[in-house]
């Protein structure tokens, strides 16, 4: 078996993450001009109060994921297959821990959570469900980021090129 030069597989998983990268741009594009028409100018600036949030839940996501997937692959060359299933297993376990602790302020204090990043009560109310809703579904977004280190770690570049548009498109349908 012939293995591929150093060049041609950092192109392939580069262009592969360039290419999930614009995938969630274009998400992100239609995401923000169907708010503007669906909810006006109101709708945008609740939308960009809360975003922030979203920021640290998916900088805490793959800030994990690739902390571990790294770890992981690491192993996976030393094939030290019992380090190996430790590490993706404390990975999630860390994960789980960081999403209960998003989930909690959306259970208990969204609107609080609103008012501290500067949301005015014409606002308050959307920024509060808009909050909401990001921090419920923050094991999905944390648990989305860490997978998709993992699998692209585990020499599966593509399915993790094409998996986060499908997720992110079944997450637009969830959000308000």
């Amino acid at each position: 078996m012939e293995q591929p030069s150093c060049i041609r597989e950092f192109s392939r998983y580069t262009v592969l993450s360039v290419l999930g990268t614009l995938g969630v741009s274009c998400y992100i594009l239609a995401d923000t001009f169907f708010v503007s028409k669906g909810l006006g100018t109101s709708g945008l600036a609740a939308l960009n109060i809360a975003i922030p949030v979203y920021n640290f839940i998916h900088g805490t996501g793959l800030m994990i994921g690739m902390g571990g997937a790294t770890k992981f692959s690491v192993c996976k060359s030393q094939e030290n297959q019992v380090l190996v299933d430790k590490i993706y297993t404390n990975t999630i376990y860390l994960a789980v821990l960081f999403s209960i602790a998003f989930m909690l302020p959306g259970f208990f204090c969204p609107r609080q959570l609103a008012f501290v990043l500067g949301a005015d009560m014409t606002i308050l109310e959307m920024t509060t469900i808009y909050l909401r809703w990001l921090l419920l579904f923050s094991p999905a977004f944390i648990l989305n980021d860490v997978l998709l280190c993992f699998v692209r770690n585990d020499a599966n570049p593509q399915l993790a090129t094409f998996v986060p548009n499908s997720v992110q498109t079944l997450q637009a349908a969830q959000t308000p």
